[in-house]
């Protein structure tokens, strides 16, 4: 009777092990890669651009240089841009924004981040003609800004694009226009 309390603790334990072993190898089926963006309505951002801002509650434009690059993965367009300052701007400003497009919702996504702690998240459901509309969906009504429109962008040819956007003042009430040129480099 001895004998038989291992071998049935062995058969026991072989048993539970059993299962543990079909599950592992089951974890170990890779993944299958996400399929790359299809970029082709994006192409003819790549590169270097010059970018004019004015806002209709400053004196004057102010000038950004973006450029635009796809990443070593195929899975992002990476921009980084530098606005050097201005009266109102009193250091330079570097802003990072990371494009993609998501298959399964099937919606554009736009990552920012930057200096002095710059970020945002953006969605866009694609082109309409010319028309590139965003959605910035990390904006928060706070003690500057109570509003914010969509910023939509036009191209109007490969080498000019448009922004243009309004917010509201928290205070005031007031409406103010931001509107962008941007041409090739």
């Amino acid at each position: 009777m001895h004998i038989f309390r291992p071998l049935a603790f062995a058969a026991a334990l072989v048993a539970t092990m059993v299962p543990a072993f079909a599950s592992a190898q089951v974890e170990a089926t890779p993944i299958p890669n996400a399929p790359k963006p299809n970029f082709s309505s994006m192409q003819f951002m790549i590169g270097s651009w010059s970018c004019s801002t004015k806002s209709s509650r400053r004196p004057a434009a102010y000038v950004t240089t973006s450029t635009y690059a796809l990443d070593s993965t195929g899975y992002w367009i990476e921009q980084s841009s530098v606005t050097k300052p201005v009266a109102w701007v009193k250091s330079t400003l570097s802003v990072n924004d990371k494009i993609t497009y998501d298959p399964t919702t099937k919606r554009w996504v736009d990552v920012t981040y930057g200096d002095q702690g710059a970020y945002g998240l953006s969605f866009s459901k694609g082109w309409v003609g010319n028309y590139l509309t965003w959605h910035d969906v990390s904006f928060a009504p706070n003690g500057d800004i109570s509003a914010q429109s969509d910023t939509t962008l036009t191209k109007v040819s490969a080498t000019k694009v448009t922004t243009t956007s309004t917010f509201t003042e928290a205070k005031s009430g007031r409406h103010v226009s931001v509107a962008t040129v941007c041409t090739k480099s």
